[in-house]
């Protein structure tokens, strides 16, 4: 007996067995894969290390920031917006046209945003929170309804914003020598951030999306929590719309397209989990700049257009497949 006690006594003294894949887990995550590809591009082209060259990364990333921030949302709810990209093109086609009218264009973003923010509360919010219906069947239909309309309504002509200085400005103009896209993603980012962490209704995403029936037992308004974050995730594509027309100085039918699978991605590398409940806008905000200093090398490595998507869905595959491979292990 004593000697069966000395034995377990002298195995908890004893220093514990190294896991060796858990540590190398630890640094498979997206921030340490994004300094990874930093140092990576900034030895096959030192120009990637320039303030400009960063100025320019961030600021042409912006949109997709804006929009993941929001996918976060979403995607924590146990739910999916394929139709962010085509909401960000009727965005600005529906800014344009108000701006035409001779309305003010303070007055034209404000109704721009309150519109779409109302059509993402009306149409995806309620088919998907209220009646019940999946979440792709339905973003996949309004993917294909917003960007139809951008067509019809523009008949495929791009519409040029330069002589409006408001919208110009917010897509290219500056506070010192940092863009104001730029300020726009971090207060986005901060106030997303601050809305999940300090709020009730930001912890609810999290149990709505965790367990939709614990959360209703709990006394919440899971309709109502679905519902706006739909609409939270139109009303930044309509922010980011809004950046990327006066950015662009124009609003054209295809600005957008494909964008919903970055920004996708971007949440996914974040870490935020498509069964819901798990993730943050930390992460997104990682997984973004990963895309982004990714999209930057490619580019000045001077790869080729075709072959830059070749080979970033490849990295965004494994990177993806390596926080599925963490968050399994650890």
């Amino acid at each position: 007996m004593e000697t069966e006690t000395t034995l377990k006594t002298v195995e908890e003294s004893s220093p514990q067995k190294v896991n060796y894949k858990q540590l190398l887990l630890k640094f498979a995550g997206i921030g340490p894969l994004l300094i990874l590809l930093c140092i990576i591009v900034s030895i096959i082209n030192p120009a990637f290390l320039t303030v400009q060259n960063w100025i320019n990364l961030l600021t042409a990333s912006s949109g997709i920031w804006i929009m993941a921030m929001a996918m976060t949302l979403v995607l924590l709810t146990a739910g999916f917006d394929l139709s962010v990209g085509s909401t960000m093109a009727l965005s600005g086609v529906m800014l344009v046209t108000l701006l035409s009218a001779g309305m003010s264009q303070l007055l034209s973003i404000i109704l721009t945003i309150a519109a779409i923010t109302a059509i993402g509360f009306l149409i995806n919010g309620l088919l998907i929170g209220k009646v019940g219906l999946n979440f792709f069947v339905v973003t996949l239909g309004t993917l294909s309804l917003f960007r139809g309309i951008v067509f019809v309504w523009t008949n495929g002509e791009t519409k040029y914003v330069s002589e409006y200085p408001l919208i110009m400005a917010l897509g290219n103009g500056k506070l010192g020598v940092i863009p104001y896209p730029i300020i726009i993603m971090l207060i986005v980012f901060l106030a997303s951030f601050l809305f999940l962490k300090y709020t009730s209704f930001g912890r609810s995403i999290y149990i709505v999306g965790g367990n939709p029936h614990t959360a209703k037992l709990s006394g919440i308004n899971v309709t109502l929590v679905i519902t706006v974050v739909y609409a939270i995730s139109a009303m930044f594509a309509a922010l980011a719309g809004i950046i990327e027309t006066g950015r662009l100085a124009s609003a054209a039918p295809t600005i957008g397209t494909s964008t919903e699978l970055l920004v996708a991605a971007a949440v996914l590398l974040g870490g935020t989990s498509f069964k819901g409940g798990v993730g943050g806008v930390a992460g997104t905000a990682l997984g973004v700049l990963f895309i982004a200093v990714l999209q930057n090398g490619l580019s000045l490595a001077n790869v080729s257009s075709y072959w830059q998507n070749v080979i970033t869905g490849i990295i965004l595959i494994l990177a993806i497949f390596l926080n599925h491979v963490k968050s399994k292990n650890l």
